[in-house]
């Protein structure tokens, strides 16, 4: 199987010998052992049959023909592109094609059209690029799988341009509305994408509190990480604050720190607290009744879980998380990407960045909080946050690829798990390296996304399936195909 890394022009069809529509020289067609019989070429969900001049030029370079790359969904300038040929079923393919799914097409300014996601966004398009992977953006609406194609945007180096793009290898989850991501038409539509194209989709789709509980109690050796958790319901306050004198209620769906209520009973008087955007708001009932009214109000909109409060480390009397964001590598398994302490507004019951928390270097953070039980180092800390990825990723069903796994640590020194985010926040991962240019975060995703499929970063060669991801297959061309090979 020959392979190569090219640079790929569209050229008007004028310009073509007769009946040729892609023009490579005879040392790239070496190179990739290309037989001067028609070929298949496929780009993303997209393959035609195509005839090749051989020029005698010695440049990386390939001439498609302006018709044929309409055909592939390959548009715009010279693009750079891994290529390999596979001579048993006489295939050319180029990519392999990435696409990120958002809740919709553009959500802000010219200079940042995709909102708080457009740096990283924008980070993604480059080091695709760098890797010849080709890369776009694109909302429910745009996923085309009728036609085979993707309409979206796609970075050009200095702004993002709308273009149409073939249905791609490989699709990243990032739409951050639970309502967006149950609507049906946008199932079907994936569902389609999983069967009928073979599309690997990662991060598929939300998890709730209540869920990741569930989920993560049937491993006993997870159980210790948990703090006691039951659902919501005003009979069972009363038990669970006289045994743990503070309980948090969190909504299940909530991020970013809303809607969350600290519950505690000190002498005698019951103290609610909420996470307001000026603060924590406070209110001291003297009877048990006069709270569950209080409450009550406050959570009528969506459901909550009850969850045990923990005498956690603090920092100038500031409570502490720790985000460690863990991802899928180049070989498919876990690996901690980054991690970072988060440290918690004096005026507020959480630490979120949303909040008003600041970040800090884990490690700093560990060596300063003082516990009264032997601390865990951080390399204890990361530890734990992969043993709860591979345990989620044997029980849960669906794939993902990239977790925000939230710890917290109390005064004996013991980490419990708070939160485990399916979407985690992109606006803040670079804090503890600001002068690189592109987050590890971005790399890795990228890694993966060549191991998802077979790519490596130069060249094409197959490996197992992970759950959820068909193997492609790759049919002799004995008829011009109406889509993806099937």
């Amino acid at each position: 199987m020959g392979h190569a890394r090219l640079c790929i022009q569209v050229v008007s069809e004028l310009l073509f010998p007769e009946k040729a529509n892609i023009i490579m020289s005879h040392s790239i067609a070496k190179r990739l052992n290309i037989p001067r019989h028609p070929i298949w070429v496929t780009f993303g969900s997209s393959s035609d049959i195509a005839t090749i001049f051989y020029s005698e030029t010695n440049t990386p370079l390939i001439r498609i023909s302006s018709r044929l790359a309409s055909q592939l969904k390959l548009h715009g300038d010279i693009k750079t592109l891994n290529a390999h040929f596979d001579p048993p079923s006489r295939r050319l393919t180029l990519g392999p094609c990435f696409g990120v799914l958002l809740n919709q097409d553009v959500q802000g300014s010219e200079n940042q059209l995709f909102g708080d996601l457009s740096g990283f966004l924008e980070e993604c398009a480059r080091a695709a690029a760098n890797r010849g992977i080709f890369f776009n953006v694109f909302s429910p609406e745009g996923i085309r799988p009728d036609k085979g194609l993707t309409q979206g945007w796609l970075w050009d180096s200095k702004a993002w341009k709308s273009c149409d793009g073939p249905l791609p290898d490989v699709i990243y989850n990032r739409i951050t509305t639970r309502r967006i991501e149950k609507d049906q038409g946008l199932q079907q539509k994936m569902e389609k994408l999983r069967t009928d194209h073979q599309v690997v989709i990662f991060n598929e789709g939300f998890l709730d509190k209540r869920q990741v509980h569930e989920i993560l109690s049937q491993d006993e050796s997870m159980r210790r990480f948990l703090p006691d958790t039951i659902p919501w319901d005003p009979t069972h306050l009363r038990a669970m604050v006289q045994r743990y004198r503070t309980v948090f209620l969190k909504p299940i769906h909530g991020s970013l720190g809303q809607g969350i209520i600290r519950v505690s009973l000190e002498n005698n008087k019951w103290i609610c607290q909420y996470a307001e955007e000026s603060g924590t708001e406070t209110h001291i009932f003297s009877q048990f009744k006069e709270a569950i009214r209080k409450l009550r109000r406050k959570t009528s909109r969506t459901r909550y879980i009850i969850q045990k409060g923990l005498d956690l480390i603090t920092i100038d009397g500031r409570s502490v998380d720790f985000r460690v964001l863990v991802q899928r590598n180049s070989t498919g398994v876990w690996a901690i990407t980054s991690s970072v302490a988060r440290i918690a507004n004096d005026s507020h019951i959480v630490s979120n960045l949303a909040k008003g928390g600041t970040l800090r270097k884990t490690a700093e953070v560990l060596t300063e909080a003082k516990t009264i039980g032997t601390k865990p180092t951080i390399y204890e800390l990361r530890d734990t946050a992969l043993a709860i990825a591979n345990s989620f990723e044997k029980l849960v069903q669906g794939h993902y690829a990239e977790l925000g796994i939230d710890l917290v640590l109390d005064q004996r020194g013991q980490l419990w798990l708070i939160e485990l985010n399916s979407k985690p926040s992109k606006t803040s991962d670079t804090v503890t390296n600001t002068k690189l240019t592109t987050r590890p975060s971005v790399i890795r995703l990228i890694d993966y996304v060549t191991y998802c499929t077979g790519w490596t970063p130069f060249m094409s060669t197959k490996k197992t399936p992970q759950k959820k991801m068909p193997a492609k297959k790759s049919p002799r061309p004995k008829q011009k195909p109406s889509g993806r090979k099937k």
